[in-house]
């Protein structure tokens, strides 16, 4: 879980995880929360909030057509974690900046 929740964060947002999780019928598979809170950190503060949405629908939605074609998950996930962590840098706030 991430360091800078508080407890009560913390907690509410395990109960979260698992509500979706059972809402969906996703497996307790290993969910890399750390790494996927901190590329949507980044996405929120290199770019604008309303990114991250719609980027991590479509890291599942990658995740998950590799997946159905027999690809490893985790690797699939970590691939596709450092492709679009990549991209970060290089997008700007304003179109003035890019």
């Amino acid at each position: 879980m991430p360091k800078d929740l508080s407890p009560s964060e913390n907690e509410i947002l395990e109960r979260w995880v698992e509500a979706v999780r059972g809402a969906l019928d996703v497996p307790d598979a290993d969910l890399p929360l750390d790494a996927v809170l901190g590329l949507t950190g980044r996405i929120a503060h290199g770019t604008v909030r309303p990114a991250v949405p719609p980027t991590a629908y479509l890291l599942g939605y990658h995740v998950g057509r590799a997946v159905a074609a027999g690809e490893d998950e985790h690797s699939v996930l970590d691939r596709a974690l450092q492709t679009v962590g990549g991209l970060v840098p290089a997008v700007r706030r304003t179109p003035e900046e890019n």
